[in-house]
């Protein structure tokens, strides 16, 4: 068996040199893959349904105030908008130093983010490393190239929520208003974005100076992520309940609600993807604009959008790597 055939497979021997594949040590090896991702899969979808398991009356009346044309929309949205995060991670990982075919690259970071349905911090990034190890990759590369992605991430989120915020009258019932939550989310978005600053830590990160991140890299992170955080906005739009009047203060109200609520899952990392930070967000910031059983609606259905949107997309990404090797 060829070792980058199956990325879950290849991993070094013990004692330095690898198992003949036909002997013994072999047949045990590839069974105790098998076992493994047997056990991520069961803990990815346990956790998946567990983030949803007391929700089944919500979740039904939310159903039934959106349209399929709308669900199917807001799903196809969603997935350009991970596809986006997953050219920025490919990205990231070549300015680690990291050598790695783009469907290769596709293949770990998504399955690797299925991980976050599991509770824990360490999951998609520890499943992220394990998976690029096949391709000589060290570890602590993986490991800063996901943490970099988390931080870019998060602060492009702060950005887009301080710039949608003052388009939403609404948000002046926020903490502060909607002018004190503006200036402080861009201020904390501007200065994780200055470029010292994030060549800093993912020097500090990946262990070596060889890093390169500079202007142009923290421009076209923030022009990767502009339309993600758009896409994510735009398939909340198509779950509104019909009848909503649409507006551009709506809209931002979408993008600052998303985008919040994304940096807030991501300050509670035990919950599985976020749950429960990221819809009270989705509440706080909607709630004003929609009212709270609306805003809950909304959340609950971005939930299950994205849910869906992981997995899609990361068994497309397994199934073009595997297309990859068979041609």
């Amino acid at each position: 068996m060829d070792a980058r055939a199956d990325p879950v497979a290849a991993v070094p021997h013990p004692h330095g040199a690898a198992a003949p594949a036909g002997g013994p040590g072999g047949v045990t090896r590839r069974v105790l893959t098998y076992v493994a991702r047997g056990l991520f899969l069961a803990a990815v979808l346990a956790g998946a349904w567990w983030s949803l398991r007391d929700e089944g009356d919500e979740l039904v009346d939310a159903l039934a105030t959106a349209t399929a044309g709308g669900l199917v929309l807001s799903l196809a949205l969603v997935v350009g908008g991970l596809v986006g995060t997953g050219l920025l991670w490919r990205r990231i990982f070549g300015l680690h130093g990291a050598r790695v075919p783009g469907r290769a690259a596709a293949a770990i970071f998504f399955t690797g983010q299925l991980g976050k349905y599991v509770p824990g911090s360490v999951w998609s990034i520890g499943v992220q490393a394990r998976l690029a190890h096949a391709h000589d990759v060290t570890p602590r590369t993986t490991v800063a190239t996901s943490l970099v992605f988390l931080w870019v991430h998060v602060a492009t989120g702060c950005l887009a929520a301080g710039l949608a915020l003052p388009l939403v009258p609404a948000a002046d019932d926020l903490p502060g208003g909607r002018w004190l939550s503006a200036g402080a989310c861009l201020l904390v978005g501007a200065l994780a974005m200055v470029p010292a600053i994030v060549h800093r830590a993912a020097r500090l990160l990946a262990g070596h100076d060889d890093v390169v991140w500079g202007l142009r890299e923290s421009g076209l992170a923030a022009a990767v992520m502009a339309p993600v955080w758009g896409a994510y906005a735009a398939g909340l739009w198509f779950v509104l309940p019909q009848g909503t009047t649409p507006s551009g203060a709506l809209y931002a109200a979408l993008v600052a609600a998303f985008a919040l609520g994304y940096v807030a899952g991501v300050a509670v990392p035990v919950a599985p993807a976020g749950l429960g930070a990221r819809e009270a967000v989705f509440v706080l910031v909607l709630a004003p604009t929609l009212g709270v059983v609306t805003a809950a609606a909304v959340a609950l259905l971005a939930r299950v959008v994205h849910t869906v949107a992981d997995f899609v997309v990361a068994a497309g990404a397994l199934l073009l790597d595997r297309a990859r090797h068979a041609a």
